[in-house]
């Protein structure tokens, strides 16, 4: 058996009036280009052109015939839960002392040490916080994720930066024999909503020139680049999305597209953007919905938190954000994460591998045959019996039950006669003895580090 949660968020009429709303959205407001040679290119794909406000506007018949032509993906064959470590710019919270301190290269290094020994936690990194107040960051970061065997996000941010970007792949290339396309990794947002910058689109468009794509993504607020309502912000989400493909097809020919993730909520308080509240979750539930309505891929945002510390805060909102969404066909815990984006807490990333490790246990469900159904045992053993002893306990109890790292193991009395610690206490133990191992060997050799970080050298003094 394999716990499976229908997608029903949606009705069918609710995804016609949402596929309308998208229809409409495209077709009359369009998307603001702010690059000639972009909305040229698009106009020879059939988006319309308004000259004077640089809006390209979709025709109704092209987004049908963009959807109809688009290549289909299977949807997830079951529930699925992972977990990433990601790093973005923030402060790092201390284990022991819950100190807020600034990331050097060595707590990089041994933040993400702590991911690879901590084991099935894909690492990523977005920036590279040392190297946060210099314009050669996004270099820096590419040539530290490669050494450590993290995955870098794509980030690119100055369009002086492409050519040395490209450098550092071709050397990368050259060093492990492979092609420059399937390494790079370049990312831009839209600026919501429906606006392709300048920088974003010259960026694009430079890669483009040598034959590499860049990504574009998107994020909505709701309430703030989108309509505070729930219908209206996955519409706006959906346009934006649809867009995107468009885009990717006159420059790429690319016949896919993806719903990615959800329009975020704002506290209308604070004007915080939150990931830890129920709205996520119900955007995350519609966009999959929506993704498998079309045929198409999709992501979720969960299994964040606001919380500041590790705390009851963080995992329910972890839990509640990244549970429903697994059961539905995938999900992932952002471990570690903390206050959004802001804070980085190994102590958090023990806790978060620990509850990633019990969602794998839920959605890998259980065995039904004349094994696991056991009516032998029951028998032998018979009314008022034990089955502690029996055989077959001892041959699937691991299997069968799952075991914690940082979770209660003892009742009430057996903890109060021991060391009386909880699972944030089980988890600094487990930081300590985990960061006293060996460091792994680096993933560059030094040659190919020296290359990289000349080409950095060299961008410093011109960007």
């Amino acid at each position: 058996m394999i716990p499976n949660l229908a997608l029903r968020t949606l009705s069918e009429q609710e995804i016609a009036d949402i596929h309308a709303a998208m229809l409409t959205v495209l077709s009359r407001t369009g998307m603001a280009v702010e690059h000639e040679g972009l909305r040229a290119i698009l106009a020879e794909h059939g988006a319309e052109l308004d000259a004077g406000s640089g809006r390209v506007r979709f025709p109704v018949a092209l987004v049908e015939r963009f959807l109809a032509d688009a290549e289909r993906v299977a949807p997830p064959a079951g529930p699925r839960i992972s977990a990433n470590v990601p790093l973005y710019q923030g402060p790092y919270l201390e284990p022991g002392t819950n100190r807020l301190i600034p990331f050097t290269g060595e707590l990089v290094a041994r933040y993400f040490k702590l991911a690879r020994l901590l084991g099935g936690l894909h690492r990523s990194m977005l920036n590279f916080p040392p190297a946060a107040a210099r314009p050669t960051e996004p270099l820096e970061m590419r040539v530290f994720a490669w050494k450590h065997g993290v995955h870098e996000a794509g980030s690119i941010q100055r369009t002086s930066l492409c050519p040395y970007l490209l450098e550092l792949y071709e050397i990368l290339a050259a060093a492990r024999a492979k092609p420059v396309p399937e390494l790079f990794r370049g990312t831009v947002y839209v600026v919501g909503p429906l606006k392709l910058g300048a920088t974003e689109a010259e960026q694009i468009l430079f890669f483009r020139q040598r034959g590499l794509r860049v990504r574009i993504g998107n994020m909505l607020t709701m309430g703030g680049t989108a309509p505070v309502t729930m219908a209206g912000a996955v519409a706006l989400h959906l346009a934006e999305r649809v867009a995107i493909g468009l885009i990717d097809r006159a420059l790429f020919g690319s016949r896919t597209w993806s719903m990615g993730g959800p329009p975020v909520p704002l506290d209308m308080r604070t004007l915080m953007m939150p990931y830890g509240r129920p709205e996520l979750l119900l955007g995350n539930l519609a966009c999959m919905q929506l993704a498998r309505h079309y045929g198409v891929g999709g992501g979720t945002h969960g299994g964040l938190s606001d919380a500041k510390r590790p705390s009851y805060e963080a995992g329910v909102q972890k839990l509640m954000t990244a549970l429903p969404c697994a059961l539905a066909g995938g999900a992932s815990i952002q471990a570690g994460l903390l206050s959004i984006d802001e804070v980085f807490s190994p102590i958090q990333m023990i806790l978060d591998a620990e509850l990633t490790s019990a969602l794998r246990r839920i959605v890998k469900g259980f065995d039904v045959n004349a094994d696991t159904l056991a009516t032998e045992v029951i028998e032998a053993v018979g009314p008022g019996g034990v089955f502690t002893a029996e055989l077959h306990t001892a041959a699937h109890f691991r299997e069968e039950l799952w075991e914690p790292m940082t979770w209660s193991r003892e009742m009430a009395q057996a903890w109060l006669a021991g060391e009386k610690k909880i699972d944030v206490d089980r988890a600094l133990d487990i930081w300590h003895e985990l960061m006293a191992r060996p460091d792994p060997d680096p993933e560059l050799d030094e040659a190919t580090e020296r290359r990289l970080r000349r080409v950095i050298e060299r961008a410093g003094g011109r960007v």
